[in-house]
């Protein structure tokens, strides 16, 4: 609560009535400063003209306080703290409404000091009784302030989980409900009709307990929200088949490519600053909930696509190694969708794999840009090794492969005998790493 109010003389009380009555240069000077600081040079008109009345209000009831010779009272006080409640939804951060705290409490001194100045024999009172109560008073009401915003926050903290547990169950169980999920999203102050791009992040938290991964996920979070260029309340995030799920909302207008682009390169900043990723998965713009659950989806595709430590990704649009975009293989994933092409494909490399070389030839030659010169530098063959293995690639799958179709062809069929290699090998040490836990289990039994 507010200190007690110090005894005010019969002179200086009447020069405080006048102030009263018309709002002081503290008032004005305090909202002009206020609107240069965080969080406060972005607010609305309607906000503005919120803020200013705050202002004036604090400022008549420190002069009401004087007058009266009593603190506030707690129906007053209550006001104070909806004034802080509201600096919550309007994102104004905590230290910028102390500092307007700090901000008024300077400006009403000064109008001490000037009062001091133009009336000398109220310079002692001033000084010396109300200069003191003065900082005494804004102490208080800073501490009550900072209660008040602090409580609305983490009230608005749990309201918010509870939203976005409620979000996470409509995008991947009840899609179909359109109107509960624009409800939601909305009630999280976003707008449900922007397309968003989902990314899949694969972290490494063994060395997280459960009980503080949560504080992991949120400092994760925050660190997204820089590198993305978002509030952090812009980035909806989920934790799905053990990995970290963000939705960013697009630039409404953007092309698909250009939106894709733009995720990449913000997502391989995120990579290189961020030593606990292991790998981001990026899925297509996509709207609405069955949207976000197939962007969802591509961006686990695209993970698991690419083996962790395989050192792929797009380098020459500035991407880490560790980003993997769906849209690198939605080619590749639609012939995954129809078994007799997938099956087509997959039998090119079968066939290649009947012979020696034949297969490390063809991805050598690939990996070179289709330059005969340095694929046999690669390979450490002479030329005519390298054309004579081409010509016989070429004979046994009745390819030419100066023929653009037949280039994607083969390009896709290596991508997918790849894809499925490292799905097989993963398959293998999963099972040889629970034969071994199941000896050493048998062991300890005896």
């Amino acid at each position: 609560m507010p200190p007690p109010v110090p005894p005010v003389s019969t002179r200086l009380r009447s020069r405080l009535r006048t102030l009263a009555k018309t709002p002081p240069k503290a008032v004005e000077r305090t909202y002009e400063t206020l609107l240069s600081l965080e969080g406060y040079s972005a607010l609305t008109a309607a906000a503005r003209k919120d803020i200013f009345a705050s202002i004036a209000f604090s400022a008549n009831l420190w002069f009401q306080c004087l007058l009266d010779g009593s603190p506030p009272t707690t129906a007053v006080m209550e006001q104070i703290a909806a004034f802080a409640r509201r600096r919550v939804h309007q994102n104004v951060p905590l230290r910028s409404l102390l500092r307007a705290f700090r901000l008024g409490a300077r400006e009403l001194w000064r109008t001490c000091t000037e009062f001091a100045e133009a009336e000398p024999t109220l310079a002692h009172e001033l000084l010396f009784e109300i200069s003191p109560y003065l900082l005494d008073y804004f102490d208080a009401m800073a501490e009550h302030i900072a209660e008040a915003y602090l409580d609305e926050q983490h009230q608005q903290a749990r309201w918010r989980g509870s939203l976005l547990q409620q979000l996470y169950d409509l995008v991947f169980h009840a899609p179909d409900d359109a109107a509960r999920f624009r409800e939601t999203v909305e009630a999280l102050g976003l707008d449900a009709t922007l397309p968003r791009i989902a990314l899949a992040v694969d972290l490494d938290l063994r060395d997280h307990a459960p009980s503080v991964r949560e504080d992991a996920l949120d400092r994760f979070a925050l660190s997204a929200a820089r590198h993305f260029e978002l509030k952090p309340d812009a980035l909806v995030r989920a934790w799905h088949r053990e990995r970290l799920v963000f939705w960013l909302p697009c630039v409404r207008g953007d092309s698909m490519t250009r939106n894709d682009q733009r995720a990449a390169e913000h997502a391989g900043a995120l990579a290189r600053a961020e030593p606990r990723v292991r790998s981001i998965g990026i899925g297509l713009m996509n709207e609405g909930a069955h949207g976000w659950a197939a962007s969802v989806e591509e961006a686990l595709k695209a993970v698991d696509f690419a083996p962790r430590g395989s050192g792929t990704g797009d380098e020459e649009n500035g991407n880490a190694a560790r980003v993997h975009r769906f849209s690198s293989i939605a080619i590749e994933e639609s012939v995954r969708s129809s078994a007799n092409v997938l099956r087509y494909l997959v039998s090119l490399a079968g066939q290649l794999a009947t012979e020696a070389d034949l297969l490390a030839t063809l991805e050598a030659w690939f990996a070179s840009g289709q330059r005969r010169r340095q694929t046999a530098e690669a390979l450490g063959v002479h030329p005519n090794t390298l054309d004579y293995r081409l010509e016989r690639i070429e004979t046994l799958l009745g390819a030419k492969l100066d023929d653009a179709h037949w280039i994607a062809r083969l390009d896709i069929a290596l991508k997918l005998r790849g894809a499925t290699q490292g799905a097989e090998r993963d398959v293998t040490k999963k099972q040889k790493k629970e034969r071994g836990g199941a000896k050493k289990a048998k062991s300890a039994a005896r």
